[in-house]
């Protein structure tokens, strides 16, 4: 900029002066932007050198006619407004933006030179589409383009495809969405074609796909329910509806039978039929909980062998599918036996061989509840070292190839970092393989690799450190401590609230939690028929609240729970502490009365690693207690009176020598040492930092 000023027609001139407009008004909006230095610089460099130079391309082409060499000129100045519309809304993923350079220049090619280019688009975002539709909107081929876009609007949204169609019957890509309208919810299709309410179901009737044709073979069927996850193996005659039936009659022949064709669908790459998936394992899903984990669930308080002789003649690959299915519903304590029944395949053969089995399938699902309830290291352990090493590979490596899920991927290597970094090599492997994934992404210029990867390294930094001084704090909230002023209430009071249920296990917890206060010249207890209140009698003034564990089967404990929060709103009381004190299925009750002002949370049930993001959501600024395993009232209670003697002597919450002290206190019994060693303090809240610093560029290296 400028371009070489020749003898050009007006219309050049025009579109060149458009450009130069454009490239000026985008660069110092750009400038002005604090996004990723990484997409700053691309983005730059496309809009003044690159830009230059692919209009120079276009208007030395003496093959190209006069009207095609406009277009093309104008089509960069749409794209830059688009794109600089787009950013500025915030209606683009920053990290997309390298590959949304890349795909104009990809179809302005094959516009230009007649290619083809339609399966460049295949896998492009319904809002990459729609920026490449809204720079070649005077091109013929646009037409193309606005279709794909619409189609992958209606595809996001899925189960709206039948109502699309009804409206558009006529849309070109119809047979395509009709397809993921069946691998999406088959039942609802085949209750669509069963009701015959709209001209619709002739389209769909005269579909030559053998799979939708299935689907209508069975949409009369009585047990099309059953029928439906074997979509693939039905079409293919590869198997008959009354072999499926028959298997049905036993739950674990029908199960294994789910869990066979999904892995005969994964060996089979090339199959066309790769959308049907989803349905079935939608089935495998389902199936898990309701044939399995609702009973190992409901048998919580049996022993061992009679809460999972259920599973006794399962193969591993058929528990392994339970476990990564059923993420969200299984019980701390039941995903535990899960794995403990898993590995007694691996007395006699390499943990790793279970990926070969399935394909390493749901892979990444098995590493991250390994990692939230602390068997990762077990499992690494019972598999040669290279092995390992090959795994978690595998797992750290190429998080940056989906801007959707990098986040969620890098947070979930950062859930492994506590479990693992306690393992001498794997300490050392772990560095290295963030390194080396860092100067990966920095050599081929993947932003969102470089962002994600510079943040693992400083949240590993940050959860392996062995002093609470580091620049991050300032940002995060300094987890390293908690200030007993920052707890205070204009009053001068800190306000803790403990929440009780009432199992067996709650009462003799809140037993147990009484005799932290049963010196009188310490604390002094108050009574009623739903709570008490518990005061300190000197130093800092500290006041505990907690509810009665009165009957669970009647919910009288939670009636206990509404009168405390009521009569606390009533006084206009505001904890500053939250307490969980039971089982981790109680937990969701105890989140419902979590306020944004709590400044610590301490979650003693089981598994409560796997709710930060939640406590998060709900009070961005707490500090958060959790343990990856057991929770138990053997380091509940001694934490709790460590805590609360702190702020009583007016002591800030140091959390790594807080841990220190209650460490020497443990480890005179190994077990309750073990216990203790599953608790994560606020310094370690890995997956938590990296969401943080994910949302602020400037701590991007």
């Amino acid at each position: 900029m400028p371009f070489s000023i020749l003898a050009q027609p007006p219309a050049f001139v025009v579109a060149r002066e458009q450009l130069e407009e454009e490239q000026y008004s985008f660069l110092g909006y750009v400038n002005k932007t604090s996004m990723d230095p990484g997409v700053t610089d691309r983005l730059s460099r496309f809009i003044v050198p690159e830009a230059d130079s692919i209009h120079r391309h276009i208007m030395k082409d003496g093959e190209l006619p006069d009207d095609e060499k406009v277009k093309a000129t104008e089509s960069l100045v749409y794209f830059m407004k688009e794109l600089n519309q787009a950013i500025s809304l915030k209606k683009i993923d920053v990290y997309d933006i390298p590959g949304v350079l890349e795909s104009y220049k990809q179809v302005l090619s094959a516009l230009l030179y007649h290619k083809p280019y339609a399966d460049r688009l295949v896998s492009l975002s319904p809002g990459r589409s729609r920026l490449l539709a809204a720079a070649f909107w005077q091109y013929d081929e646009c037409t193309l383009l606005e279709e794909i876009t619409l189609y992958k609007l209606v595809v996001s949204s899925p189960g709206h495809i039948f109502h699309f169609l009804e409206w558009f019957p006529g849309f070109p890509l119809a047979d395509s969405l009709l397809l993921v309208a069946a691998a999406h919810d088959p039942l609802k299709m085949a209750s669509y074609l069963h009701k015959g309410k709209s001209g619709l179901q002739e389209i769909i009737r005269n579909e030559k796909n053998i799979y939708l044709q299935q689907v209508l073979a069975i949409s009369d069927d009585p047990d099309v329910a059953t029928l439906l996850p074997f979509i693939v193996p039905l079409a293919e005659k590869r198997i008959t509806a009354g072999d499926i039936l028959e298997k049905r009659m036993d739950i674990t022949d029908y199960f294994q039978s789910m869990v066979n064709t999904l892995k005969e669908e994964i060996a089979d790459t090339n199959h066309s039929s790769f959308i049907f998936q989803a349905p079935l394992r939608n089935a495998i899903k389902e199936k898990s909980f309701s044939f399995y984990v609702k009973q190992i669930n409901e048998l919580h308080n049996s022993p061992y062998n009679t809460r999972f002789a259920v599973i006794k003649d399962l193969r591993m690959e058929d528990i392994y599918y339970i476990i990564t299915s059923c993420q969200e519903e299984l019980y701390t304590s039941s995903y535990l036996g899960l794995y403990r029944r898993l590995m007694e395949y691996f007395r006699v053969q390499p943990a790793d061989s279970l990926f070969r089995a399935v394909q390493y399938d749901n892979f990444r699902e098995f590493m991250q509840m390994a990692a939230n309830y602390n068997t990762l290291a077990d499992f690494l352990s019972c598999m040669p070292r290279e092995k390992a090493a090959e795994l978690l590979n595998r797992f750290i490596t190429g998080i940056e190839s989906d801007t959707d899920s990098g986040l969620e991927k890098a947070m979930d290597i950062a859930d492994s970092f506590t479990g693992l970094g306690a393992v001498p090599w794997i300490n050392e492997w772990i560095e290295n393989e963030l390194q080396s994934n860092l100067d990966r992404c920095r050599s081929g210029q993947l932003y969102p690799g470089i962002r994600l990867y510079s943040i693992l390294q400083q949240v590993y930094e940050l959860v392996t450190q062995k002093d609470s001084v580091n620049k991050l704090w300032t940002y995060l909230g300094n987890h390293g401590k908690l200030e007993f002023k920052a707890l205070q209430n204009k009053a001068g009071e800190i306000i803790e609230e403990v929440l009780f249920y009432g199992d067996k296990d709650g009462i003799s917890s809140f037993r147990n939690f009484l005799n932290l206060f049963k010196d009188p010249h310490k604390w002094v207890i108050s009574k009623n028929e739903l709570w008490v209140t518990i005061r300190s009698v000197s130093g800092q003034p500290v006041i505990v609240y907690a509810n009665l564990p009165l009957d669970n089967e009647k919910e009288m404990d939670l009636q206990a729970q509404d009168s405390l929060s009521a009569f606390l709103q009533q006084q206009s009381i505001v904890p500053v502490i939250l307490v969980h004190r039971g089982h981790s299925y109680h937990l969701g009750h105890t989140l419902k009365r979590l306020q944004p002002s709590v400044k610590l949370v301490i979650l003693g049930s089981c598994g409560s690693y796997s709710n930060i993001l939640s406590v998060s959501d709900i009070s961005p600024d707490a500090q958060i207690i959790v343990s990856k395993k057991a929770g138990s009232k053997f380091i509940n209670d001694p934490m709790l009176g460590t805590i609360n003697r702190a702020l009583q002597n007016k002591k800030d919450l140091i959390w790594i020598k807080l841990w220190e002290e209650l460490a020497i206190r443990f480890r005179k019994d190994e077990f309750v040492l073990n216990l203790f060693n599953e608790y994560i303090p606020p310094t370690k809240n890995a997956s938590l930092f990296v969401l943080k610093l994910f949302n602020a560029s400037r701590y991007v290296q």
